[in-house]
Protein backbone atom coordinates (compact mmCIF):
# COMPACT_ATOMS: atom_id res chain seq x y z
CA UNK A 1 0.00 0.00 0.00
CA UNK A 2 2.90 2.22 0.57
CA UNK A 3 4.26 1.83 -2.77
CA UNK A 4 0.52 2.59 -4.53
CA UNK A 5 0.30 5.62 -2.61
CA UNK A 6 3.55 6.73 -3.66
CA UNK A 7 3.08 6.18 -6.98
CA UNK A 8 -1.08 7.54 -7.26
CA UNK A 9 0.71 10.71 -5.45
CA UNK A 10 3.48 11.70 -8.13
CA UNK A 11 0.82 10.37 -10.86
CA UNK A 12 -1.88 13.19 -9.46
CA UNK A 13 1.33 15.85 -8.49
CA UNK A 14 2.59 15.25 -12.14
CA UNK A 15 -0.88 15.74 -13.97
CA UNK A 16 -0.60 19.68 -13.41
CA UNK A 17 3.13 19.44 -15.21
CA UNK A 18 1.50 17.46 -18.46
CA UNK A 19 -1.83 19.43 -18.48
CA UNK A 20 0.00 23.09 -18.55
CA UNK A 21 -0.71 24.04 -22.16
CA UNK A 22 -4.33 23.32 -21.54
CA UNK A 23 -4.58 24.87 -18.23
CA UNK A 24 -2.58 27.54 -19.32
CA UNK A 25 -5.17 27.92 -22.19
CA UNK A 26 -8.22 27.59 -20.13
CA UNK A 27 -7.32 29.91 -17.46
CA UNK A 28 -5.82 32.37 -19.47
CA UNK A 29 -2.62 32.09 -18.12
CA UNK A 30 1.28 33.24 -18.97
CA UNK A 31 4.50 31.01 -18.33
CA UNK A 32 4.98 33.06 -15.03
CA UNK A 33 1.66 32.55 -13.87
CA UNK A 34 1.81 28.84 -14.23
CA UNK A 35 5.44 29.62 -12.25
CA UNK A 36 3.57 31.26 -9.39
CA UNK A 37 1.13 28.55 -9.49
CA UNK A 38 3.59 25.85 -8.95
CA UNK A 39 5.18 28.32 -5.99
CA UNK A 40 1.35 27.90 -4.21
CA UNK A 41 1.68 24.04 -4.48
CA UNK A 42 4.95 24.36 -2.98
CA UNK A 43 4.01 26.86 -0.16
CA UNK A 44 1.59 24.75 1.38
CA UNK A 45 3.60 21.84 0.83
CA UNK A 46 6.42 23.15 2.72
CA UNK A 47 4.03 24.91 5.24
CA UNK A 48 2.13 21.85 6.98
CA UNK A 49 5.14 19.44 6.53
CA UNK A 50 6.82 19.98 10.07
CA UNK A 51 3.47 20.43 11.93
CA UNK A 52 2.69 17.60 10.05
CA UNK A 53 5.77 15.38 10.56
CA UNK A 54 5.21 16.24 14.30
CA UNK A 55 1.67 14.93 14.31
CA UNK A 56 2.72 11.11 12.74
CA UNK A 57 5.69 11.11 15.01
CA UNK A 58 2.90 11.30 18.16
CA UNK A 59 -0.18 9.68 16.44
CA UNK A 60 0.96 7.31 13.80
CA UNK A 61 1.02 7.63 9.91
CA UNK A 62 -2.44 4.89 9.25
CA UNK A 63 -5.19 7.69 9.87
CA UNK A 64 -3.28 10.33 8.96
CA UNK A 65 -2.04 9.30 5.58
CA UNK A 66 -5.64 8.17 4.52
CA UNK A 67 -6.69 12.26 5.48
CA UNK A 68 -4.02 13.07 3.44
CA UNK A 69 -4.62 10.86 0.10
CA UNK A 70 -8.59 12.26 0.49
CA UNK A 71 -7.34 15.97 1.01
CA UNK A 72 -4.81 16.14 -2.09
CA UNK A 73 -7.83 14.14 -4.32
CA UNK A 74 -10.34 16.41 -3.80
CA UNK A 75 -7.83 19.18 -4.60
CA UNK A 76 -6.54 17.54 -7.96
CA UNK A 77 -10.54 17.41 -9.13
CA UNK A 78 -10.71 21.54 -8.35
CA UNK A 79 -8.42 21.99 -11.07
CA UNK A 80 -10.95 21.13 -13.61
CA UNK A 81 -12.98 23.86 -12.18
CA UNK A 82 -12.07 26.19 -15.34
CA UNK A 83 -12.78 29.01 -16.08
CA UNK A 84 -13.09 29.60 -12.06
CA UNK A 85 -9.47 30.50 -11.11
CA UNK A 86 -10.43 30.48 -7.58
CA UNK A 87 -10.90 26.39 -7.91
CA UNK A 88 -7.34 26.21 -9.52
CA UNK A 89 -6.57 28.41 -6.87
CA UNK A 90 -7.86 26.11 -3.94
CA UNK A 91 -6.83 23.01 -6.02
CA UNK A 92 -3.27 23.92 -5.82
CA UNK A 93 -3.67 24.60 -2.01
CA UNK A 94 -5.19 21.37 -1.34
CA UNK A 95 -3.09 19.33 -3.29
CA UNK A 96 0.07 20.87 -1.61
CA UNK A 97 -1.76 20.61 1.88
CA UNK A 98 -2.43 16.90 1.27
CA UNK A 99 0.47 15.65 0.00
CA UNK A 100 2.75 17.20 2.54
CA UNK A 101 4.00 15.27 4.90
CA UNK A 102 2.69 11.72 2.84
CA UNK A 103 6.65 11.11 2.22
CA UNK A 104 7.37 11.32 6.12
CA UNK A 105 4.79 9.43 7.31
CA UNK A 106 6.10 6.45 4.96
CA UNK A 107 9.24 7.11 6.28
CA UNK A 108 7.98 6.63 9.81
CA UNK A 109 6.20 3.28 8.49
CA UNK A 110 9.32 1.31 7.57
CA UNK A 111 11.33 2.16 10.50
CA UNK A 112 8.11 0.45 11.98
CA UNK A 113 8.24 -2.52 9.63
CA UNK A 114 11.35 -3.13 8.57
CA UNK A 115 14.72 -4.03 10.16
CA UNK A 116 17.38 -1.49 9.31
CA UNK A 117 19.90 -3.91 7.66
CA UNK A 118 17.40 -3.59 4.43
CA UNK A 119 15.27 -0.21 4.97
CA UNK A 120 16.91 2.38 2.74
CA UNK A 121 16.22 -1.08 -0.17
CA UNK A 122 12.92 -0.60 0.68
CA UNK A 123 12.84 2.98 1.30
CA UNK A 124 14.27 2.92 -2.61
CA UNK A 125 11.56 1.09 -3.54
CA UNK A 126 9.01 2.92 -1.95
CA UNK A 127 10.46 6.80 -1.61
CA UNK A 128 11.87 7.00 -5.23
CA UNK A 129 10.67 3.59 -7.35
CA UNK A 130 7.05 4.28 -7.48
CA UNK A 131 7.12 7.53 -6.82
CA UNK A 132 9.33 8.58 -10.21
CA UNK A 133 7.29 5.47 -11.54
CA UNK A 134 4.55 7.23 -11.05
CA UNK A 135 5.88 10.52 -12.28
CA UNK A 136 6.33 8.24 -16.08
CA UNK A 137 3.29 6.78 -15.84
CA UNK A 138 1.70 10.04 -15.51
CA UNK A 139 3.29 11.66 -18.55
CA UNK A 140 2.27 8.15 -20.60
CA UNK A 141 -1.24 7.52 -19.08
CA UNK A 142 -2.40 10.86 -19.23
CA UNK A 143 -0.27 12.42 -22.51
CA UNK A 144 -0.39 9.37 -24.25
CA UNK A 145 -3.31 7.26 -23.71
CA UNK A 146 -6.29 9.06 -22.20
CA UNK A 147 -5.67 12.02 -24.36
CA UNK A 148 -3.53 11.48 -27.02
CA UNK A 149 -5.68 7.95 -27.93
CA UNK A 150 -8.85 7.73 -25.87
CA UNK A 151 -9.40 11.23 -26.82
CA UNK A 152 -10.76 12.32 -23.36
CA UNK A 153 -10.79 16.12 -22.27
CA UNK A 154 -8.18 17.19 -19.45
CA UNK A 155 -11.00 18.13 -17.24
CA UNK A 156 -12.36 14.65 -17.44
CA UNK A 157 -9.28 13.08 -16.87
CA UNK A 158 -8.63 15.44 -13.66
CA UNK A 159 -12.05 13.90 -12.40
CA UNK A 160 -11.12 10.18 -13.06
CA UNK A 161 -8.20 10.26 -11.71
CA UNK A 162 -9.21 12.39 -8.33
CA UNK A 163 -11.74 9.54 -7.62
CA UNK A 164 -8.91 6.55 -7.95
CA UNK A 165 -7.50 8.65 -5.02
CA UNK A 166 -10.98 8.21 -3.19
CA UNK A 167 -10.42 4.35 -3.97
CA UNK A 168 -7.07 4.63 -2.83
CA UNK A 169 -7.68 6.58 0.81
CA UNK A 170 -10.72 3.82 1.34
CA UNK A 171 -8.23 0.61 0.77
CA UNK A 172 -5.54 2.76 2.79
CA UNK A 173 -7.84 2.38 5.77
CA UNK A 174 -9.10 -1.36 5.95
CA UNK A 175 -5.47 -2.69 4.92
CA UNK A 176 -2.59 -0.43 6.70
CA UNK A 177 -1.84 -0.51 10.48
CA UNK A 178 0.79 1.88 12.33
CA UNK A 179 3.07 -1.33 13.36
CA UNK A 180 2.98 -5.04 12.67
CA UNK A 181 1.86 -5.71 16.34
CA UNK A 182 -1.17 -3.65 15.78
CA UNK A 183 -1.73 -5.66 12.33
CA UNK A 184 -4.13 -8.76 12.34
CA UNK A 185 -2.40 -10.58 10.19
CA UNK A 186 0.97 -9.83 11.75
CA UNK A 187 2.55 -12.95 14.02
CA UNK A 188 5.15 -12.73 17.05
CA UNK A 189 8.01 -13.91 14.99
CA UNK A 190 6.93 -11.34 11.87
CA UNK A 191 7.22 -9.02 14.95
CA UNK A 192 10.46 -10.04 16.56
CA UNK A 193 11.94 -10.01 12.61
CA UNK A 194 11.91 -6.56 12.80
CA UNK A 195 14.27 -6.19 15.67
CA UNK A 196 12.68 -2.88 17.25
CA UNK A 197 10.39 -4.65 19.98
CA UNK A 198 10.42 -5.28 22.85
CA UNK A 199 9.30 -8.44 24.89
CA UNK A 200 5.78 -6.61 25.48
CA UNK A 201 5.10 -5.61 21.76
CA UNK A 202 5.31 -2.37 22.52
CA UNK A 203 7.70 0.00 20.29
CA UNK A 204 10.55 1.77 22.37
CA UNK A 205 9.99 4.73 20.27
CA UNK A 206 6.25 5.02 21.08
CA UNK A 207 6.95 5.14 24.83
CA UNK A 208 8.79 8.93 24.92
CA UNK A 209 6.76 11.49 23.01
CA UNK A 210 9.37 13.56 20.36
CA UNK A 211 8.50 17.33 19.88
CA UNK A 212 10.12 19.70 17.51
CA UNK A 213 11.54 21.91 20.56
CA UNK A 214 13.20 18.51 22.10
CA UNK A 215 14.51 17.81 19.15
CA UNK A 216 16.46 21.15 18.30
CA UNK A 217 17.16 21.21 22.53
CA UNK A 218 18.99 17.69 21.94
CA UNK A 219 20.96 18.69 19.11
CA UNK A 220 24.42 19.45 19.26
CA UNK A 221 26.05 22.67 17.34
CA UNK A 222 27.62 20.16 15.52
CA UNK A 223 24.87 17.82 14.42
CA UNK A 224 23.12 21.07 13.03
CA UNK A 225 25.66 21.75 10.67
CA UNK A 226 25.26 18.59 9.12
CA UNK A 227 21.54 18.79 8.96
CA UNK A 228 21.47 21.97 7.26
CA UNK A 229 23.99 20.46 5.10
CA UNK A 230 21.29 18.06 4.00
CA UNK A 231 18.88 20.62 4.20
CA UNK A 232 20.87 22.49 1.26
CA UNK A 233 21.79 19.05 -0.51
CA UNK A 234 17.90 18.49 -0.82
CA UNK A 235 17.49 22.00 -1.88
CA UNK A 236 18.96 22.03 -4.72
CA UNK A 237 18.05 18.72 -5.92
CA UNK A 238 14.53 20.08 -5.67
CA UNK A 239 15.19 23.09 -7.92
CA UNK A 240 16.84 20.90 -10.76
CA UNK A 241 14.51 17.95 -10.23
CA UNK A 242 11.35 20.62 -10.69
CA UNK A 243 12.72 21.07 -14.57
CA UNK A 244 11.61 17.29 -15.64
CA UNK A 245 8.53 17.36 -13.73
CA UNK A 246 6.89 21.07 -14.35
CA UNK A 247 8.69 22.53 -17.61
CA UNK A 248 9.89 19.35 -19.84
CA UNK A 249 6.55 18.62 -21.16
CA UNK A 250 5.76 22.30 -22.41
CA UNK A 251 9.03 22.32 -23.78
CA UNK A 252 8.77 19.43 -26.11
CA UNK A 253 5.37 20.49 -26.89
CA UNK A 254 5.71 23.91 -27.32
CA UNK A 255 9.52 24.08 -28.68
CA UNK A 256 9.28 21.22 -30.58
CA UNK A 257 6.04 20.55 -31.50
CA UNK A 258 5.21 17.23 -30.20
CA UNK A 259 1.97 15.51 -30.31
CA UNK A 260 0.48 14.06 -26.82
CA UNK A 261 1.38 10.80 -27.91
CA UNK A 262 5.14 11.29 -28.33
CA UNK A 263 5.13 13.93 -25.65
CA UNK A 264 3.85 11.71 -22.94
CA UNK A 265 6.76 8.88 -24.36
CA UNK A 266 9.47 11.11 -24.41
CA UNK A 267 8.96 13.11 -21.40
CA UNK A 268 8.37 9.87 -18.81
CA UNK A 269 12.12 8.88 -20.17
CA UNK A 270 13.77 10.80 -17.82
CA UNK A 271 11.53 9.79 -14.79
CA UNK A 272 11.83 6.56 -15.79
CA UNK A 273 15.12 6.75 -14.95
CA UNK A 274 14.79 8.06 -11.91
CA UNK A 275 12.80 4.94 -11.15
CA UNK A 276 15.92 3.04 -11.64
CA UNK A 277 17.85 4.99 -10.01
CA UNK A 278 15.81 4.94 -6.90
CA UNK A 279 16.16 1.09 -6.64
CA UNK A 280 19.73 1.12 -7.97
CA UNK A 281 20.15 3.71 -5.05
CA UNK A 282 18.88 1.68 -2.11
CA UNK A 283 20.52 -1.98 -3.23
CA UNK A 284 23.66 -0.11 -3.31
CA UNK A 285 23.44 1.83 -0.19
CA UNK A 286 22.60 -1.04 2.06
CA UNK A 287 25.66 -3.05 0.58
CA UNK A 288 28.06 -0.24 0.69
CA UNK A 289 27.13 0.45 4.11
CA UNK A 290 27.81 -3.15 4.99
CA UNK A 291 30.84 -3.01 3.73
CA UNK A 292 32.44 0.76 4.05
CA UNK A 293 29.90 2.18 7.55
CA UNK A 294 27.07 4.40 6.56
CA UNK A 295 29.25 7.51 6.91
CA UNK A 296 31.04 6.67 3.94
CA UNK A 297 27.94 5.08 1.78
CA UNK A 298 25.72 8.08 2.31
CA UNK A 299 28.34 10.57 1.17
CA UNK A 300 30.16 7.93 -1.77
CA UNK A 301 26.73 7.58 -3.21
CA UNK A 302 25.12 11.06 -2.84
CA UNK A 303 28.25 12.94 -4.41
CA UNK A 304 28.61 10.11 -7.28
CA UNK A 305 24.84 10.56 -7.73
CA UNK A 306 24.83 14.29 -8.34
CA UNK A 307 27.74 14.77 -9.69
CA UNK A 308 27.17 12.16 -12.62
CA UNK A 309 24.05 13.88 -13.12
CA UNK A 310 25.64 17.07 -13.54
CA UNK A 311 28.14 15.50 -15.60
CA UNK A 312 25.33 14.13 -17.79
CA UNK A 313 23.00 17.17 -18.33
CA UNK A 314 26.34 19.32 -19.07
CA UNK A 315 26.44 16.87 -22.32
CA UNK A 316 22.91 16.53 -22.71
CA UNK A 317 22.44 20.62 -23.28
CA UNK A 318 24.98 19.82 -26.74
CA UNK A 319 21.53 17.65 -28.03
CA UNK A 320 18.97 20.04 -27.02
CA UNK A 321 17.95 20.46 -30.31
CA UNK A 322 16.84 16.46 -31.33
CA UNK A 323 14.33 16.38 -28.62
CA UNK A 324 14.58 12.44 -28.61
CA UNK A 325 17.89 12.03 -27.77
CA UNK A 326 17.92 14.83 -25.25
CA UNK A 327 14.66 12.93 -23.09
CA UNK A 328 16.96 9.32 -23.57
CA UNK A 329 19.92 11.46 -22.35
CA UNK A 330 17.78 12.96 -19.30
CA UNK A 331 16.48 9.65 -18.55
CA UNK A 332 20.20 8.79 -17.86
CA UNK A 333 20.80 12.24 -15.63
CA UNK A 334 17.69 10.94 -13.66
CA UNK A 335 18.99 7.17 -12.79
CA UNK A 336 22.20 9.12 -11.25
CA UNK A 337 20.12 12.15 -9.60
CA UNK A 338 17.73 9.79 -7.77
CA UNK A 339 20.57 7.36 -6.73
CA UNK A 340 20.69 10.16 -3.96
CA UNK A 341 17.28 10.40 -2.74
CA UNK A 342 17.41 7.08 -1.79
CA UNK A 343 20.14 8.20 -0.21
CA UNK A 344 18.72 10.87 1.91
CA UNK A 345 15.47 8.64 2.61
CA UNK A 346 18.30 6.61 4.45
CA UNK A 347 20.49 9.48 5.90
CA UNK A 348 17.59 11.28 7.88
CA UNK A 349 16.28 7.69 9.08
CA UNK A 350 19.81 7.16 10.58
CA UNK A 351 20.15 10.72 11.58
CA UNK A 352 16.65 11.08 12.86
CA UNK A 353 16.14 8.20 15.38
CA UNK A 354 12.81 8.29 17.11
CA UNK A 355 12.50 11.77 15.56
CA UNK A 356 12.56 10.51 12.00
CA UNK A 357 8.92 11.80 10.93
CA UNK A 358 10.07 15.22 12.06
CA UNK A 359 13.10 15.16 10.32
CA UNK A 360 12.06 14.24 7.10
CA UNK A 361 9.05 16.88 7.26
CA UNK A 362 12.05 19.65 8.40
CA UNK A 363 14.42 18.57 5.86
CA UNK A 364 11.39 18.70 3.07
CA UNK A 365 10.28 21.38 4.38
CA UNK A 366 13.79 23.55 3.97
CA UNK A 367 13.80 22.34 0.39
CA UNK A 368 10.46 23.42 -0.68
CA UNK A 369 10.99 26.99 0.88
CA UNK A 370 13.89 27.30 -1.53
CA UNK A 371 11.91 25.49 -4.43
CA UNK A 372 9.19 27.91 -4.08
CA UNK A 373 11.76 30.24 -5.32
CA UNK A 374 13.07 28.30 -8.22
CA UNK A 375 9.70 27.30 -9.16
CA UNK A 376 9.05 31.25 -9.60
CA UNK A 377 12.64 31.86 -11.14
CA UNK A 378 12.22 28.95 -13.55
CA UNK A 379 8.53 30.60 -14.77
CA UNK A 380 10.09 33.95 -15.59
CA UNK A 381 13.26 32.27 -17.70
CA UNK A 382 11.00 30.49 -19.94
CA UNK A 383 11.15 32.48 -23.04
CA UNK A 384 7.54 34.15 -23.86
CA UNK A 385 7.99 32.69 -27.35
CA UNK A 386 7.98 28.90 -26.29
CA UNK A 387 8.57 27.35 -29.11
CA UNK A 388 12.65 29.01 -29.78
CA UNK A 389 14.46 25.98 -27.93
CA UNK A 390 17.78 27.89 -28.05
CA UNK A 391 15.09 30.21 -25.15
CA UNK A 392 15.22 27.42 -22.81
CA UNK A 393 19.10 27.09 -22.33
CA UNK A 394 19.11 29.46 -18.83
CA UNK A 395 16.88 27.36 -17.15
CA UNK A 396 18.59 23.68 -18.32
CA UNK A 397 21.94 25.11 -16.76
CA UNK A 398 20.39 26.01 -13.82
CA UNK A 399 19.69 22.15 -12.82
CA UNK A 400 23.26 21.71 -13.88
CA UNK A 401 24.66 24.25 -11.61
CA UNK A 402 22.03 22.34 -8.61
CA UNK A 403 23.15 19.35 -9.57
CA UNK A 404 26.68 20.23 -8.96
CA UNK A 405 26.58 22.74 -5.71
CA UNK A 406 23.83 19.44 -4.25
CA UNK A 407 27.33 16.76 -5.09
CA UNK A 408 29.37 19.08 -2.97
CA UNK A 409 27.22 19.19 -0.29
CA UNK A 410 26.69 15.43 -0.20
CA UNK A 411 30.59 15.11 -0.27
CA UNK A 412 30.22 16.99 3.22
CA UNK A 413 26.91 15.40 5.34
CA UNK A 414 28.08 12.79 7.92
CA UNK A 415 24.65 10.56 8.55
CA UNK A 416 26.42 9.25 12.14
CA UNK A 417 25.70 12.49 13.89
CA UNK A 418 22.21 11.88 15.25
CA UNK A 419 19.66 14.06 16.73
CA UNK A 420 19.68 12.59 20.31
CA UNK A 421 23.37 12.92 20.45
CA UNK A 422 23.94 15.18 23.81
CA UNK A 423 21.24 13.99 25.45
Amino acid sequence: MGCLTSWMLYVHRYTFGVLKPDIAEAYGLDNASLGYLDALFSVFYGGVQIPAGMLVDVVGADLFLTASIVTWSVGLALHAGAPAIGCLYAGRMLLGAGQSAVFASLGWLTRQWFHESVRTTIQGWLGVFFARFGGAATNILVATVMIGILGYGWQTVLIMLASSGLVLAGLFLIVVRNSPELHPRANQAEIDLVGLRDTTGKSEEKKTRPSYREMLRNCPKSVRVHVLLLCFAASFSTVADHIFSGWIPMFLKNAHGLSYKEMGIYSSLPLIGGAIGGVLGGFLNDKLAARRGRRQARRIMGTMGKGMAAVMLFIALFVKEDPYLFCILLGVVKIFADISLATRWGAITDMGGRFTATLFAFVNSFAIVVGILGSIIQGYMIPNDANNVAGWLPVLVLGFVCYCLCAICWACVDCTKQLSEGK
